[in-house]
């Protein structure tokens, strides 16, 4: 019960570290705020990407040990989505901090976060919809 509160308290938090990201690619004076926030955001990203991935290989592992199948498929996509926005998240950190500094990368870095701002946004919502329900869930199925 508690590892699906937390999980889904965690998915929250993650995807409202994520929704900035739907009002800026909007805006063009907002850029210097997402620009402040975009470490934040990679590093927060980059833990997530790691505990989603642990957990993630955890759940799979403990298929056959499942006792009620919805809270087991909760966990398998919350632990799924946890992973994917934690390397949406931490992808333009990695991509400015590992890469060559140029004229080239700089445009490719521009368009990447152009095309996925709004993806980010809107998966933001889902994320957060399905971390809500994690947290009802366990509340609900766990006696």
């Amino acid at each position: 019960m508690l590892t699906g509160i937390l999980l889904g308290c965690f998915l929250i938090a993650l995807c409202i570290l994520t929704t900035p990201n739907l009002f800026v690619s909007k805006k063009e004076e907002m850029s210097t705020f997402f620009k402040k926030i975009l470490l934040y955001q990679g590093l927060a990203g980059l833990v997530a990407c790691i505990v989603g991935t642990i957990m993630l290989i955890q759940c799979v592992l403990k298929i056959a040990t499942v006792m009620a199948p919805i809270l087991w498929l909760t966990e398998l996509m919350c632990t799924a989505a946890l992973a994917s926005f934690g390397f949406l998240l931490s992808y333009n950190l990695i991509y400015s901090l590992f890469l060559i500094k140029g004229k080239k990368s700089e445009d490719n870095l521009h368009r990447m976060r152009t095309n996925m701002m709004p993806l980010q946004g809107k998966l933001s919502i889902l994320g957060i919809l399905l971390g809500v329900w994690s947290v009802t869930a366990a509340v609900m199925f766990v006696a």
